[in-house]
């Protein structure tokens, strides 16, 4: 590699950096995230670090003090020395822990034994789920393909790349999870789901698993539910409290269904967990049917559907039924008899509310005609839909604003000031942290709508610093 002063290069070619692994771990790990820099290895009484741009006077005295040593900068993009961090701080412990695993079969069953808790391969996989929580990640994919296994996090709807795994090594893993969800590992051939509890700092979470046989192998997606996260209020969603007054008054209704619609991952469950936080448990027989129960509720009824006992939304729904119950909360009107049953329910002086795919009231409407459900049912059951999407919010600590060059949305003008983000170590470079919703109401029985159409509602967000023009445009509304 060609040293040269950072001032002087314009770019560095990843494939051709010599990295000395002792050298790296004198900078702490959060120190190198933070400013986006490493150090690569010492030359002549000189140490050269990469970073994406020279960072201030105060932390290169800080990095001289820690390395004792004169110090130069060499210029890589930010992507290639986040590749870099990622892989002799995290790498460093994950490939550690699976080069000293050992592949004798009887040292994976033993599961309570100590020399199991303590062995690489259990090592390995909690590095996995602990990295995934420290990002935020709500599903880890390990995925086999013929050149390797790809862990990849979902991490407010978008999916990155985090490692890979030696082929000889995962099926290792594999039957660690296996034991961890207590699933058959013999089965190789056939799909299963499982769960465990997971514990990390002190904080609970539940994990949920699927595993489903691919060509190269198992593929697994692991589900992390965070227990410590409240349910939160219909205004920290995104509602503006003009319209969480409204879905109050709905709520208030005797009997009726309200629907909250949008394509998956639109945040439709959470909204109904909200919308059920909001109503009277103690003068009230709430029963739920979920598939799963993602978040427990003091004095709300919860069961989870089992679809290996029959124990399905309809069948469950029917016992619902005999249970007394003043409002029920279906988890998803899947089929014709689920949609069936619920809006004779709702016709027959209960209140139900579920959650649809489809993209809007519109459509909500047509899926139950299709479903076979009577239009003069539906239009006597349904009271309200809440149609709803998910965008990333901007970043606060990097956020940076700009001039836009007349753009529209829907025929809304934009023509002011808008927002976005540089990326930075507080959101791992991605320029976003967390999601908010868009959303309409429309109401179905009264002159109760949406202050603002979800198109509106997408403009002020980005007006507002909230959101990115370009995250609006891929919601393709």
């Amino acid at each position: 590699m060609n040293i040269l002063h950072y001032d002087a290069l314009k770019t560095v070619d990843l494939e051709n950096i010599i990295v000395d692994k002792n050298l790296v771990k004198a900078i702490p790990e959060e120190m190198a995230r933070e400013n986006c820099i490493i150090a690569l290895k010492k030359v002549e009484n000189k140490i050269y670090l990469v970073t994406d741009k020279k960072p201030d006077f105060y932390i290169e005295e800080k990095i001289k003090f820690i390395l004792k040593s004169d110090i130069v900068f060499l210029r890589l993009n930010k992507e290639n020395v986040l590749k870099l961090i990622d892989k002799f701080y995290y790498r460093e412990k994950f490939d550690h822990a699976i080069n000293n695993i050992d592949f004798s079969p009887d040292k994976l069953l033993k599961k309570d034994s100590i020399e199991f808790k303590n062995s690489p391969v259990v090592k390995a996989t909690n590095y996995i789920i602990d990295r995934a929580i420290e990002e935020r990640a709500s599903d880890i994919h390990i995925e086999p393909f013929e050149n390797g296994i790809n862990v990849r996090f979902r991490i407010d709807g978008i999916i990155y790349k985090r490692s890979k795994i030696p082929q000889n090594v995962y099926s290792h893993i594999c039957t660690r999870i296996k034991i961890m969800s207590d699933l058959n590992i013999a089965e190789k051939r056939m799909p299963q789901d499982g769960k465990f509890k997971y514990t990390r700092n002190g904080k609970k979470y539940n994990v949920r698993v699927s595993i489903l046989p691919t060509i190269y192998g198992e593929k697994i997606v692991m589900r992390i539910l965070y227990k410590d996260r409240n349910i939160v209020k219909l205004t920290n969603l995104g509602f503006l409290q003009e319209d969480e007054d409204k879905i109050k008054k709905l709520l208030r209704s005797m009997s009726g269904i309200i629907l909250a619609v949008g394509p998956t991952g639109s945040g439709k469950s959470t909204t109904l967990y909200s919308l059920l936080n909001n109503l009277n448990k103690t003068e009230k027989n709430i029963m739920s049917i979920e598939d799963p129960v993602e978040y427990t509720m003091d004095g709300i009824n919860q069961i989870n559907t089992n679809d290996k006992i029959g124990l399905n939304f309809a069948c469950g729904l029917r016992s619902i039924l005999r249970q007394d119950p003043d409002i029920i909360m279906i988890g998803e009107i899947r089929d014709e008899e689920t949609a069936n049953i619920a809006v004779r329910a709702a016709i027959t002086g209960h209140l139900v509310i579920s959650t649809l795919h489809t993209n809007n009231a519109q459509e909500a409407v047509l899926r139950l005609e299709n479903m076979g459900v009577p239009k003069y049912f539906i239009d006597d059951a349904l009271i309200g839909i809440i149609s709803q999407r998910l965008v990333r919010r901007i970043c606060p600590y990097c956020k940076e604003s700009y001039n836009n060059l007349d753009m529209e949305l829907s025929g809304i003008s934009l023509n002011e000031t808008l927002y976005r983000s540089k990326g930075c170590f507080k959101c791992n470079y991605t320029g976003y942290i967390g999601r908010t919703a868009v959303y309409e109401i429309t109401s179905m029985k009264s002159k109760i709508k949406s202050s603002i159409s979800i198109q509106e509602n997408c403009a002020n967000l980005i007006k507002n610093g909230i959101t990115t023009y370009n995250e609006i445009i891929n919601l393709n509304l």
